[in-house]
């Protein structure tokens, strides 16, 4: 009798929980292994911890960043929209950054064997002029090549699909993908060259939320980041349970365990050292070069404290440090 009613009181506690708990809503671009913070967020319990019921939203571009200044959401995964709209006056700032590097590899045809292969071939990014042509260029002079010796391609508006057509096809020689894309690329035949995350910290999926959200509500946005750290850490620690988890919850299309596996592995390959979420000082410096200044061709400086407020982060980061 005793133990049915401590199995009665505690199923009334849970249900009560589960009752009391603040919704909240965050938006990605697109849902793919770069985002499986979320997923396995609300899959191993995290956000429910923390007292929240997190609902997890797909929009991209500039909707995300509408959706978050006019409060129908949260959180929103469109860091660099969202800084670049922060430095336009819009009242959001970045509040944590899931990686330190960015996640990107450079995939190229069969025949290409290295770097220096690219020479007089055509390379895809997103607009020429953009991070993703900037970090190209410099990859190749790295090797030594100079810019003038690959054609860059404008590919904006691309899925998976069109980016391994357009290698099939010839039409391009080599693209930036993300970690799951290189795998899907091999799978194909195709080469991944690099880990272009390897050349120098730059803070990648930045989420945003309002300046209003922060002054007011600084703890509800601590317990969304604990949830979130925590997911990061059992992303790079367990990378076959969040293989798991992705393969559930995330649309992968035709492909095995092991490439999941794979592909988690590559993204974890981008996260800081100890805990996740806080960028280097130099990170913070080329995040705001990279992501604001170029893409807005603004010369002048511009204060990180404009478009970044990391401080809440921050708080989060010590704790966890103070616990290991």
């Amino acid at each position: 009798m005793i133990a049915t009613r401590l199995c009665l009181f505690m199923l009334v506690t849970l249900g009560a929980a589960t009752a009391s708990a603040e919704r909240v809503r965050t938006v990605i671009p697109r849902a793919t292994v770069n985002y499986l913070s979320l997923p396995v967020a609300e899959v191993k319990g995290y956000f429910r911890s923390e007292g929240l019921d997190n609902e997890t939203i797909v929009i991209s571009g500039t909707n995300a960043i509408a959706a978050l200044v006019s409060g129908e959401v949260d959180y929103s995964g469109a860091g660099g929209s969202g800084m670049r709209a922060a430095v336009r006056g819009a009242p959001i700032k970045a509040i944590m950054f899931q990686t330190e590097r960015v996640t990107w590899y450079l995939l190229a045809t069969a025949d290409i064997m290295k770097i220096s292969d690219l020479k007089g071939k055509r390379v895809a990014v997103g607009t020429v002029g953009d991070t993703q042509d900037t970090l190209i260029t410099m990859l190749v002079q790295k090797e030594g090549l100079t810019e003038k010796d690959i054609t860059r391609v404008a590919l904006p508006s691309r899925n998976t699909t069109m980016t391994l057509l357009a290698l099939k096809s010839g039409a391009i020689n080599a693209t930036v993908v993300n970690a799951d894309e290189s795998l899907l690329g091999e799978k194909e035949g195709f080469r991944t060259l690099a880990f272009i995350g390897n050349l120098f910290p730059y803070p990648f999926q930045g989420f945003m939320a309002t300046d209003k959200m922060i002054a007011e509500r600084p703890n509800d946005i601590k317990r969304w980041l604990r949830a979130m750290v925590k997911a990061l850490m059992f992303i790079r620690d367990r990378p076959e349970e969040a293989a798991d988890i992705a393969l559930k919850k995330i649309p992968m299309g035709n492909v095995s365990r092991p490439m999941v596996i794979e592909g988690v592995r590559r993204f974890a390959k981008a996260f800081a050292e100890g805990v996740p979420g806080f960028p280097s000082p130099q990170g913070i410096k080329n995040v705001v070069e990279f992501d604001v200044k170029a893409p807005l061709k603004i010369k002048e400086d511009i204060p990180p404290e404009k478009v970044l407020n990391l401080k809440l982060m921050r708080e989060v980061k010590e704790e966890f440090e103070l616990k290991r």
